[in-house]
Parts: C-alpha cells; structure tokens; sequence
C-alpha cells in the first residue's frame, strides 16, 4: 500500500469517527491499537558488584509452591489457577526459584528467579534477547491490587538480586519492562539498574517492523 493510500485511509476512517459518536470511536482506538502501533520492550541489567549495596530484605518464602493455592487471577493477562500451578511446577523443575508473600491467606506478591538465564524472548516485539554468561533473570512480578503501595516490588527485587548473586553466583542480573508501564519502570530505575537497551515492534497498517535499540556496550538479538 503507497504512502498516499495509507493517508488516504486515515483520513477516511477519521472523518468516520468524527460522524458518528462514541461507538465508532471505540472502533477507532480498537483498530488503530491493532494497526498502528509501537511496541517497546526494555531491558536492565544489574551488576553482582553493585547487588551488596542494597537492602537485603527477607520478605518472601522461597520455592514454597504450597503458596500458590492462594493464587487468583485478577486480570485478564493472568493465568487461570491451575494452568498457573501447572507452569509453576514446570520452572521449580528447570531449576528456577519462587518466591510469594502470603497474608491472611492472600497472595500478595509473587516473583520468579531464573538463576541460569541465556534468553529472554517475547513474541509480543517478535524478538529474542540473549545476555552475556553469567547472568540471572527477575520476572514475573505481581503484586496483588489490594497490596499495592507498599513498595512489595522494590523489596522483592532486591530479595531476588542478592539471591541472584549467592545462589547462582550471577554476574549481572536483568529485568525487562515495557516502556509504558511507568510504575514498574520507576521502581527499577530508582533502585539503580543499568538501561541497556530496547526491543521495538512497529506496525504501520500491514507492514510490521522488528528491530533492537542497543543503548551501548554488548547487545546480542534475534528475530523469533
């Protein structure tokens, strides 16, 4: 589709939007989200020299996949219970760590650590992120809607970067956020992670566009 026509097109379903109120509206948003978009996954990394200047908190229970009865799904993302159990048992037997924090029978946080990490892929930028040896990943953070406000996940982070460091002897540690999550951003930018770089999904209509955004240093991707 030519430059023109892509305008073209734009500007009629604009004129649309403009015509008929609300509903067509929610359309528009719908397929602009679709159709148009910018996807941005970051990564940071933290080096195990750094890991002993922070607090060392001991607030989650470690491997206790008892807790996970106390799991719910509270948003669409989430996995079911049982599915989430089910893919819980399978990471305890690849060797990765859970940690949970349960309160009058609540699960209010829960994390992973993934002590020997050599990739971390997301279909969602189409791209995969492969660390240097040595490295241990933070994911899967959660914090309960009721518990929030508490600094949990900044807590938790820093449980799991020393765990990083005195299990599995890691070198450097990343987490990967998306660029629109703000909340979970500051947490990780105010504890002191280094902003490696960026992998980038654009779509343009039907013309889809991979590619990484290296902020310096080492920086090995592929495409999925």
């Amino acid at each position: 589709m030519s430059r023109t026509a892509i305008h073209e097109l734009t500007a009629l379903l604009a004129r649309v939007r403009e015509a008929n109120g609300r509903f067509p509206s929610l359309l528009w948003r719908a397929a602009r989200n679709r159709l148009w978009y910018r996807r941005e996954k970051r990564i940071y990394a933290y080096e195990a020299d750094r890991i002993g200047r922070l607090p060392a908190p001991r607030l989650l229970r470690r491997d206790q996949v008892d807790d996970l009865r106390f799991y719910e799904r509270t948003v669409s993302w989430q996995s079911p219970p049982d599915t989430y159990r089910q893919e819980a048992r399978a990471r305890l037997n690849k060797g990765e760590h859970l940690y949970t924090l349960v309160e009058q029978e609540r699960l209010v946080h829960y994390a992973w650590l993934q002590p020997n990490h050599v990739r971390g892929e997301d279909v969602a930028v189409g791209q995969v992120f492969f660390p240097p040896p040595g490295s241990a990943a933070l994911y899967d953070h959660y914090t309960h809607p009721e518990a929030r406000g508490r600094g949990l996940y900044a807590q938790a982070i820093c449980q799991l970067l020393h765990d990083a460091l005195a299990l599995g002897k890691a070198k450097q540690a990343y987490i990967y956020v998306y660029a629109d999550n703000g909340p979970s951003r500051h947490v990780i930018e105010k504890l002191g992670f280094r902003y490696v770089g960026s992998l980038i999904q654009e779509r343009r209509l039907f013309a889809v566009r991979c590619f990484p955004v290296p902020a310096g240093g080492t920086f090995r991707t592929a495409p999925l």
